[in-house]
């Protein structure tokens, strides 16, 4: 096995990460600090990276196989309630210490910005597979925290619109028919997306949330812009599209009948629904039990994903392995206040680097042995 190095930089640099607790598309210091890390310890750097300013792509060794690994920095308001300063030092320590251990190859990180949908850089992994970031990378291992060791992954594919009614304001009860109601045109827009519900069969396994921006300023003036959001998920990617479709036809034709103009803005780009090679995390799941940990393989489970991530784009473009390492309680609430505590690099300290040794150990042993790297190769091209 491979001995671990490195353990105080790598402890220190999830510690600032954890205190900088940028928000998505806004990681100025955290991307800076990994990269520049990374450089220190003789990658190549392309900062910015796909006209991201918070995106990087490092780079060690030559020639082939390469591998991809995922690093993630956003927060969330509340701070690292996802647990994504781990990510980031999981990426950096697993990074650092595979350079010194392969023979052949090359390593790359990337710095993804924004996987919690937040700003410009939205889902930036998204952006990245659709742009060919990966179009050189034999394949991609990706890591969560969450309540239990896990390999594997499942999620839904996703993505978030905003429709922006506009009508036109006049007297509520003076000159009512001078005015375009535009909260009017999205409520009954709101009414109508929820009833899809009905149309769709139970094994696409469907989610719709729906919030109101904007709704008007003053009872007695009729309401000249109304904002709703809509997040729209499901198990099909394929059938997502199709879904994303119907709805942005109903939010047209409400507008339509209502007077009001409606502009129909994407917020994120459509995270897909996770394509898992199981040769990948099957050599994961065997690493982590050398260090007495039986992870749950995910892959060999009949269920669907309750959440949704923009690396299930990068498992649909290249083999994409992945793993979850267990901080917490059983049963912790992601994105709450319990698991950011959780988060802290002083409490996740041991799962981290069990998870950066046993990440390690998996790829090297996929980048040294071609008829696993065929194999990988193999499956992820079967439909």
């Amino acid at each position: 096995m491979i001995k671990m190095q490195y353990e105080d930089e790598i402890i220190d640099l999830s510690k600032k990460i954890y205190q900088y607790a940028e928000l998505g598309s806004e990681e100025y210091k955290s991307s800076s600090l990994i990269a520049e890390s990374l450089r220190l310890h003789g990658f190549k750097i392309i900062f910015p990276y796909m006209n991201m300013e918070t995106a990087f792509r490092a780079e060690w060794g030559k020639g082939e196989p390469a591998v991809g690994i995922l690093a993630e920095y956003d927060a969330l308001p509340n701070g690292h309630s996802c647990g994504h300063n781990l990510i980031a030092a999981w990426a950096f320590g697993t990074a650092i210490n595979l350079k010194d251990s392969i023979k052949k190859g090359r390593i790359v990180v990337f710095g993804t910005p924004a996987e919690e949908g937040i700003g410009k850089y939205a889902g930036s992994k998204a952006i990245m597979a659709k742009a060919g970031a990966f179009k050189d990378i034999d394949f991609v291992v990706g890591m969560h925290p969450d309540d239990s060791w896990n390999v594997g992954a499942k999620a839904l594919a996703d993505i978030t619109i905003l429709a922006v009614f506009n009508g036109k304001a006049s007297h509520m009860a003076d000159s009512p028919e001078k005015g375009v109601n535009a909260l009017d045109a999205a409520v009954t827009a709101y009414v109508g997306i929820n009833n899809l519900r009905s149309w769709i069969k139970n094994d696409k396994h469907a989610v719709i949330g729906m919030v109101f921006r904007e709704c008007g300023n003053a009872t007695n003036v009729v309401p000249e812009k109304a904002s709703l959001e809509i997040d729209l998920r499901s198990s099909s990617g394929e059938f997502l599209q199709l879904l994303l479709e119907k709805v942005k036809n109903l939010l047209k034709n409400v507008a339509s009948a209502f007077g009001a103009n409606i502009e129909i803005k994407e917020i994120t780009p459509l995270y897909e629904n996770y394509k898992s090679n199981r040769i990948i995390n099957k050599v994961l799941e065997e690493s982590l039990n050398q260090f007495g940990i039986s992870p749950k393989n995910l892959d060999l489970i009949n269920s669907v994903g309750s959440g949704s991530t923009d690396e299930a784009n990068v498992s649909k473009v290249v083999p994409t392995g992945h793993l979850d390492i267990k901080i917490g309680f059983p049963g912790i609430a992601g994105h709450s206040d319990d698991f950011r505590i959780a988060a802290n690099p002083v409490n996740a300290k041991e799962s981290l680097i069990i998870s950066i040794e046993a990440t390690v150990n998996a790829i090297k042993k996929i980048m040294e042995n071609e008829n696993i790297l065929k194999e990988i190769k193999k499956e992820f091209n079967q439909p």
